[in-house]
């Protein structure tokens, strides 16, 4: 009757194996699918995006040579037979304020809205498709005709939107399971595909750069799509699963009974002086009859020294270098203080710590570095050892692996592999568990898992997850561009290449790339801008394109730098005075945090708008928990970290930044340069670097708060020594991501600027006199 019991254990648990296998494969084909869906749209989102951009250059070259009106009516005929892609041209007065069905296309609301718009913004406007399911239908695309930077008319072009329609087509898969919808806003455009999936869900949105358009793809996908073969091969797989089970267990049960008989024979040995000779004989020959029925061979003798045990499934035996624990990450030089091995049992030692949280599920993304990818398979290979299950969103910027730990269900962990701004050498892991960025003492927590074997163990799945197009989609849902704006994006070869240029494109910017592609050897500049030598090129560029503004990112694009329109560089605690007073607009009274390298000017600007300024540490990690205790809406550093709360996930996100600055600045008439003058200014040094050994750093800022001496000044310790004077300010501090001091000076004059210096200089030669300083 056991047997009976322990046969339909093993079922059960076959069958339930079985399904969970057959669903996980299920669930990764429909990911797979989705996947060839979305390149596909992404394929027709590039071309049409293509023929857009050619119809509003077009556009706006013509605008450009109007004639006034006195001449208008035999120009825009000229121009119409000159360029044949033209349905019709039409000039309007800026003042029209009237629909115009006379009109060839008549001039309906729709196109009075836009009229409007360009008027407003004085840029030219995102094509839109008017006329919907009329004879008339056409793409529409309007343009200012400028004088002196007036507005003087309104150049408006139609083109055959039977263009458009081929070009989607063209790009579209014949597949008769699938629809594929190009939308404007709610309305269908055209559908391409199975029109019986009209009611199906959609399973992923492309949006289309440079219009207001997207691709919707609708698909439903079978509970069950077994065939009679798949119900064959799944019942063959459980018989032979079933029957070695089952012998299995048989082996087992004749191992038990070995065993009992075994300690038989030694019991009659042991207490023959209590059983009388001729019953411990028969006893014994009744064993030696059944071990011969088993047909059971006598034992080997086996090794356990520890050092043939295997731990796990992670080898041991790596050096666990102490210093790669940061103050709010995970960095080392890869191969020598950051090895495979050891990224493995760091992803088990995090796997713990996410199994400890109550979760299970990890998301897991990497930056565009040469050791990158590798370092990502040892991280998932750790993580699933201690049973949780991975889900990889591929090559991506750190802010959309934060992103997906808001996005995707259960899934609040997180960790992303990225050196971020440091040397092409470095790489390290920033940390999120349950929602919350590790740093301090949760770090070393993790070193110390690491140093004592403390692993949880298990077998987690894995799964790859596109990550990017919903980013893409939920950032431009939430921000308005008013006009088109010419950017320049420059990226460093880091990660955000791909990313960057998509999103402002998709928010109606002109995009001029600079260094998108991405390239782990970073090939041109270093990607950290907050050197003003790494930002030389995209001022060159922004002046030569006379773009509105220059945009620039780090390597994992989560650190963001500015140039205004004449090339000015925007420092991220001035970029702060403007986010500060569009957030406050909304949420007055907020707390807002800066860090310790931020200028005095900051502050006073918070509060002079009505919010609530506060100074913490500098680091991503120690902010984001700032923002938490504080339930801050907006806070930023010097670094170029900005992390807005109002209206996105309060984690640090360049892009989001780069959007939210330029829904500001588009909805201002005047140039980025007027605007950002303005702001309140002081005479300042950028971020200034001392290289020192590893260590010797903080031992230096130790032996400084020792030696400050400031009775003049008021002296603010909470990340290293800053010392605000009347006219200005200094600090030092020691880096948490390498082996530097991080120096920066304020004041209201040159002559204060340099006295604050030498007061610094000073102290710094007292500390350590063989120190070469940049200042």
């Amino acid at each position: 009757m056991s047997k009976f019991f322990i046969y339909l254990s093993v079922m059960i648990l076959v069958v339930g194996l079985a399904g969970a296998v057959y669903l996980n494969d299920l669930e990764q084909s429909k990911a797979e699918q989705i996947g060839v869906y979305k390149a596909q749209a992404v394929k027709s989102a590039g071309s049409i995006s293509g023929l857009v951009k050619r119809w509003r250059k077009l556009v706006v070259d013509l605008a450009k040579a109007a004639p006034m009106a006195e001449a208008s009516e035999d120009w825009l005929v000229s121009q119409k037979s000159v360029n044949k892609e033209l349905t019709s041209l039409a000039l309007y007065a800026p003042n029209h304020l009237q629909i115009d069905q006379a009109k060839t296309p008549p001039l309906g609301y729709a196109g009075l809205g836009l009229l409007r718009s360009v008027e407003t913004s004085k840029r030219s406007q995102m094509p839109e498709v008017h006329m919907r399911g009329s004879e008339g239908e056409h793409v529409a695309i309007l343009a200012p005709v400028l004088v002196q930077k007036n507005v003087v008319a309104v150049l408006l072009a139609t083109f055959d939107v039977n263009e458009l329609l081929a070009q989607y087509k063209e790009m579209q898969s014949s597949s008769s399971d699938v629809l594929f919808e190009l939308k404007q806003n709610s309305s269908v455009i055209q559908a391409v595909g199975d029109n019986a999936q009209t009611q199906s869900e959609v399973v992923a949105e492309v949006f289309i750069p440079g219009t207001r358009w997207r691709v919707s793809i609708r698909k439903a996908f079978k509970a069950f799509p077994l065939t009679a073969i798949d119900v064959l091969f799944y019942a063959g797989i459980l018989l032979a699963i079933t029957i070695l089970i089952g012998v299995a267990v048989g082996v087992l049960s004749n191992q038990e009974r070995k065993k009992a008989l075994l300690e038989k024979v030694t019991g009659n040995h042991e207490e023959g002086g209590h059983k009388t000779l001729a019953q411990a004989v028969l006893d014994d020959k009744a064993v030696e009859d059944e071990l011969a029925s088993l047909a059971i061979e006598p034992a080997q003798s086996q090794t356990t020294n520890p050092i043939f045990l295997k731990e796990g499934s992670i080898e041991v035996g790596d050096e666990v270098p102490k210093s790669i624990f940061r103050a709010y990450d995970i960095r080392g030089v890869v191969d020598e203080t950051l090895t495979e091995s050891l990224v493995t049992k760091i992803g088990q030692a995090i796997g713990s710590e996410v199994k400890k949280a109550g979760k299970k599920k990890v998301v897991i993304g990497r930056d565009g570095r040469l050791h990158s990818l590798r370092l990502s398979g040892s991280l998932a290979k750790g993580l699933q050892a201690s049973g949780c299950d991975v889900i990889d969103v591929g090559q991506v910027p750190t802010p959309v692996l934060y992103f997906a730990t808001h996005h995707i269900e259960e899934a609040t962990s997180g960790v992303m592999i990225t050196g971020s701004h440091n040397p092409p050498e470095y790489n390290g892991l920033k940390i999120v568990i349950d929602g919350i960025t590790l740093s301090g003492d949760s770090i070393l927590g993790l070193y110390e898992r690491v140093l004592n074997h403390s692993y949880e163990e298990g077998d987690g799945a894995f799964e790859k997850q596109m990550m990017l197009p919903d980013y893409i989609g939920t950032i431009s849902a939430d921000v308005r561009v008013g006009r088109m704006m010419k950017v320049v994006v420059d990226c460093g070869n880091g990660v955000a290449g791909e990313a960057a240029p998509m999103l402002l494109s998709t928010l109606g910017c002109e995009v001029v790339p600079l260094y998108c592609d991405i390239d782990g050897n970073f090939p041109n500049h270093h990607p950290d801008p907050s050197k003003p030598e790494n930002l030389e090129e995209l001022i060159q560029k922004v002046r030569e394109e006379g773009a509105e503004l220059g945009l620039a990112f780090d390597g994992d694009g989560d650190r963001l730098g500015v140039v205004d329109a004449d090339g000015n560089i925007i420092w991220p605690d001035r970029q702060m005075m403007l986010y500060a007073a569009d957030v406050l607009s909304r949420q007055a009274g907020a707390d807002i945090i800066f860090d310790v390298k931020c200028s005095k000017n900051l502050a006073k600007e918070i509060a002079r708008l009505g919010g609530k300024p506060v100074m913490s540490k500098t680091g991503h990690s120690l902010i984001k928990a700032k923002m938490k205790e504080t339930n801050a809406e907006l806070a930023g550093e010097m670094s170029g970290h900005i992390f807005f709360k109002e209206r996105w996930y309060g984690f640090d996100d360049a892009l989001y930044t780069a959007a939210r600055l330029v829904e500001i600045l588009s909805a201002d008439f005047r140039s980025s340069t007027e605007i950002f003058a303005e702001l309140p200014d002081s005479i300042s040094t950028p971020e200034l670097n001392v290289l020192m050994e590893e260590g010797e750093n903080f031992e230096f800022i130790d032996k400084m708060l020792a030696e400050a001496d400031f009775d003049d000044a008021k002296v603010v310790t909470i990340d290293g020594l800053r010392v605000e004077f009347m006219d200005g300010w200094g600090l030092v501090r020691a880096s948490n991501t390498t082996p530097s001091l991080v120096l920066r000076f304020e004041a209201d004059t040159e002559e204060a600027l340099e006295t604050i210096k030498n007061r610094f200089r000073e102290m710094m030669l007292r500390v350590k006199p063989d120190i070469e300083l940049p200042f």
